[in-house]
């Protein structure tokens, strides 16, 4: 199923694209993108998340693709649901290609073919964005308007997972317990001594809380572990009720938030595979705090065929991912139950993955992205973050050489 891949050239901060495999930058199960601040990694992910969106909406029969491709619709209104309406440029070119579809973007235009042959799994797209802690701090965020429209998205989903919850969430870090009181739609942290308001936690809670609540409720939905609040309307009411929705969606001027509204409000929600898009998930927290919240990731995205793509600044995730696989690759020459047990002591079992199915991108100050060379699966230490932290070695050195030359 894993056949899709990106070609990306003068979009925002990326120029040239992917260095290798003809510009595509193929997208495996779990992707990674770092590299510094403002170089394009939010940027990758966004489109891929859009592209990804607007597959499984033609495939669904949302909307036709000469709507899609009419008045400049992909750049004006699709892409401003992630913002990044303002990063085309005149020589912009995109190319997508989807398992049902492959979206064209060239000389300001967007062309859609469809791939012959192919099986399509409708996924769960859930996009992380790192405004996420803004969903901890705001009280009654349902009602603040204006949000970023994804953080919109999030909040709903965030907002119904609270709602479906039927007990206390264990979160990763700290033996802490995520606690929703319904009643009042507060939230809170709790320990073994303590209870606090969300909004009142630590920065770090407030950013992982609503991304790891949001993921663990979509990875039940979508393997059927949990079951969402039915609408009490009869099968009829509900067929009325999509006719009606369906003749709107027709309307060409139909106002572009009021027809995703719509969407999801009447969507099929039978998905096959859950699909994570998280920006910055190390985002506030200590270096063994990324380490759980990155295993939480990796055993969500171990479940069927559940995808993963995240972006980072942090070495310690990529580190933390390469223990990760080496685990993975371990695990596979043992059958040995005490050995395997001390696997899984280490790195979680559900968090064991094999290296062919990790991809880890770096994009530079210029804009082009690199595949990040590995051994065995594992990404190379030299890459732009751990030489980041090696850099700062070297410069304590001058400093003493420095410092040597001062007692001459």
């Amino acid at each position: 199923m894993l056949s899709k891949s990106l070609k990306i050239q003068h979009f925002g901060p990326i120029c040239n694209g992917y260095m290798d495999n003809d510009g595509y930058l193929p997208i495996n199960k779990i992707t990674v993108l770092c590299g510094p601040q403002a170089v394009g990694k939010s940027s990758i992910a966004k489109l891929f998340a859009t592209f990804s969106w607007l597959e499984k909406a033609l495939v669904r029969g949302d909307f036709s693709i000469a709507y899609l491709t009419k008045y400049n619709r992909f750049a004006k209104t699709f892409c401003s649901y992630q913002s990044i309406q303002d990063y085309f440029k005149d020589n912009t070119f995109l190319h997508y290609i989807g398992s049902a579809f492959e979206f064209i973007y060239e000389n300001k235009k967007l062309r859609v073919k469809t791939c012959a042959g192919s099986a399509y799994e409708r996924p769960q797209i859930s996009y992380i964005p790192a405004e996420r802690n803004l969903l901890s701090v705001i009280e009654d965020a349902e009602n603040v308007k204006r949000l970023p429209q994804s953080l919109a998205s999030m909040l709903g989903v965030y907002t119904t997972a609270c709602r479906n919850m039927k007990s206390d969430l264990t979160l990763p870090i700290n033996q802490a317990k995520f606690h929703y009181d319904a009643l009042n739609k507060r939230s809170y942290i709790q320990s073994i001594d303590y209870k606090v308001k969300l909004n009142e936690a630590s920065s770090g809670m407030q950013s992982l809380t609503p991304m790891y609540v949001v993921l663990d409720y979509l990875s039940k939905v979508v393997t059927k572990t949990v079951q969402v609040q039915q609408s009490d309307k009869s099968l009829k009411e509900k067929e009325l009720i999509q006719k009606r929705v369906s003749e709107i969606l027709k309307d060409d001027s139909l106002d572009p938030e009021v027809r995703r509204l719509l969407l999801e409000q009447t969507a099929d929600t039978s998905y096959k595979y859950l699909l994570s898009i998280v920006e910055e998930p190390e985002e506030n927290l200590f270096p063994t705090s990324q380490r759980e919240i990155l295993n939480s990731l990796l055993s969500f995205s171990s479940v069927g065929n559940n995808e993963l793509l995240i972006t980072t600044h942090s070495p310690y995730i990529l580190n933390y991912l390469a223990l990760a696989i080496k685990a993975g690759n371990v695990v596979r020459m043992t059958s040995d139950s005490k050995l395997t047990s001390r696997l899984d002591s280490i790195v979680p079992k559900a968090a064991q993955v094999r290296g062919e199915y990790v991809s880890v991108y770096q994009i530079n100050e210029l804009g082009d992205i690199l595949s990040l060379p590995s051994f065995d699966g594992m990404p190379s230490d030299d890459n732009y973050l751990n030489n980041t932290l090696a850099e700062c070695n070297d410069l304590f050195n001058e400093l003493l050489d420095v410092e040597e030359l001062c007692k001459e």
